[in-house]
């Protein structure tokens, strides 16, 4: 008997680790949707995709890159047809096109790139390279974030074409 209940107490601690409270936090700190915009490929514009679309749920489907791109750095205006080119490691390149709120993905489906990433942005004539290599998240809102609570230093402005 005592056995039984040793190892139904293992089981039901086997259970409750399979939360990971650092990634529901995540998720919860972004917030509800915005009113009048459904999920989907429009929705949560410069929110850290992967925070919920990384396989852990809840968004569906996995992704293994997405972002945004904003027409400047002072302005809230998505960059709509924006031509983003990611190279892996490995030399593999997919061109995405941002979308009308800006958002760009590619499914894990599609491609599970092998890091280092390597970014290009073009559009209408105008080039602009990522100066760092992507070392293993393919999430940009993950580092371009614009500024944190408490100032923190690490993370990025939002991704921009042009910078006024």
């Amino acid at each position: 008997m005592r056995r039984l209940l040793v190892a139904g107490g293992a089981i039901a601690l086997a259970g409750l680790s399979c939360v990971d409270p650092t990634h529901a936090s995540g998720v919860d700190e972004l917030g509800p949707e915005t009113p009048g915009i459904p999920p989907g490929p429009l929705h949560r514009p410069g929110q850290p995709c992967l925070a919920c679309h990384d396989g852990r749920g809840p968004g569906e489907p996995e992704l293994s890159v997405a972002g945004t791109i904003y027409a400047a750095r002072t302005e809230s205006a998505p960059l709509v047809g924006a031509r983003v080119t990611i190279q892996d490691a490995t030399g593999t390149s997919h061109v995405l096109i941002t979308n009308e709120a800006g958002n760009f993905y590619i499914e894990k489906s599609s491609w599970a790139p092998t890091y280092p990433l390597f970014v290009r942005l073009d559009f209408d004539g105008k080039k602009k390279l990522m100066q760092t290599r992507i070392g293993q998240n393919g999430g940009c809102g993950f580092c371009h974030s614009g500024p944190r609570p408490k100032g923190d230093p690490v993370h990025m402005p939002p991704v921009f074409l042009e910078d006024r």
